[in-house]
């Protein structure tokens, strides 16, 4: 019987991670590195390897592992862009290094450190010549740091359709599995006020409204924004812009207020909009406003849940205790992802599996690569767990 495991090397994972970090691809400037994975899954023999243009990104990459015709399929998907490098580096961001086991460098945690697991087990399920007794679909998404465009073209093109579950390595705190993820809104308010000449007093600031309903928002607590004890989570809310007047000698009459609203699995946009104008009302304002949200080329990245005894999850779960030889706990993830669009949008059961890390996102980022091997292995048994296989 064929080693599935032993196929997998931590060697060729760094290997894969330094080649994917080595190639920039801040969002929007992906199309390099989806030419680099297009003809890699090609050069491993998937069928149908396709491109799907992202407008102002580079393209989202699909291709098949085929198994017995009419079994199950799984996705194993991973985003290609990154955040730009901030300032802080104490490395080049594009020259990987390795550091006290920390493999350094932009985006080798969200999530290059994490395609490179997926990309290993791939290739050991490959080069293990495993009979599968249904099909793999491998995705690299575009644009995910911005509108998740690169996942809807996947949704537009029909290719979740039959697709019974998805594994996406994002990043992960220790001995935990991400089954689920709260729902983010941006909401946009506007308020008008009335100008005057501002050395005679008198009209209606807008951007003193704005300031009194800044302050109300500030204080927002668990009653407003909800608390998961199931997860021992609660939602959140940032004011995220805060704009208006100038240097002319007038008052003020419009001002914008931008506010980010995470909010827990059963929670509706409308309740959240709801709350945002209770707190209108309490702070006094004396102009008028107008409240809109999810402004966005794609639809809003909403909450979803993957329940606990689901096949996936047990699958999963198992895979990983398997590997780690210790109990794994099941977590909500805090923000968004294409994972939100592949769930609630694409209808597809997903969660995340991903290595361990830090600074994600930030200066300095790293990926430990201990853990790479643990989650492609765990990737390696989940997939064949899931589709059934035969040496």
């Amino acid at each position: 019987m064929t080693d599935h495991l032993g196929l997998v090397r931590k060697e060729r994972l760094v290997e894969l991670a330094k080649t994917l970090v080595s190639i920039p691809s801040v969002t929007g400037g992906e199309q390099d590195l989806s030419d680099w994975v297009h003809d890699y899954l090609k050069s491993l023999g998937l069928s149908d390897v396709r491109r799907l243009p992202v407008e102002e990104a580079g393209d989202t990459i699909a291709g098949w592992v085929e198994g017995s015709e009419g079994g199950p399929k799984v996705m194993l998907n991973f985003h290609l862009d990154t955040f730009d490098a901030f300032e802080g580096w104490e490395t080049d961001p594009f020259k990987p290094r390795i550091i006290d086991g920390r493999l350094h460098g932009l985006g080798s945690h969200d999530m290059k450190g994490g395609a490179a697991c997926l990309l290993g087990a791939l290739e050991a399920i490959i080069a293990s010549g495993v009979e599968l007794g249904g099909s793999i679909l491998v995705t690299a998404t575009s644009e995910e740091e911005n509108w998740s465009r690169g996942a809807h073209a996947l949704i537009k093109a029909d290719l979740l359709r039959g697709v019974d579950h998805c594994l996406v390595p994002e990043p992960s705190a220790p001995y935990s599995l991400t089954i689920g993820q709260r729902g983010r809104h941006v909401f946009h308010l506007t308020l008008r006020g009335r100008t005057v000449h501002a050395a005679y007093g008198g009209g209606v600031n807008s951007v003193v409204d704005a300031a009194r309903v800044v302050g109300v928002l500030s204080g927002f607590g668990r009653e407003e924004l909800g608390f998961s004890e199931e997860f021992g989570m609660p939602g959140s809310l940032c004011v995220i812009g805060l704009h208006g007047g100038g240097t002319m000698i007038l008052v003020p009459e419009l001002a914008e207020v931008f506010i980010d609203r995470h909010i827990l699995p059963g929670q509706t946009v409308e309740e959240a909009a709801e709350q945002i104008r209770a707190a209108v009302g309490r702070a006094g304002i004396e102009g008028s406003y107008e409240l809109a949200w999810d402004e966005r080329p794609t639809p809003a990245p909403t909450s979803f849940v993957v329940p606990r005894d689901s096949r996936l999850v047990k699958t999963v779960r198992a895979s990983l205790e398997e590997e780690l030889g210790g109990e794994v706990r099941l977590v909500l993830g805090r923000s968004v992802a294409d994972t939100n669009h592949f769930a609630v949008h694409g209808g597809v059961p997903t969660v995340i599996c991903g290595p361990t890390g830090g600074n994600t996102c930030e200066a300095n980022e790293y990926v430990d690569v201990d853990s790479m091997p643990v989650i492609a292995r765990t990737y390696v048994r989940s997939v064949l767990g899931l589709l059934g296989a035969e040496s």
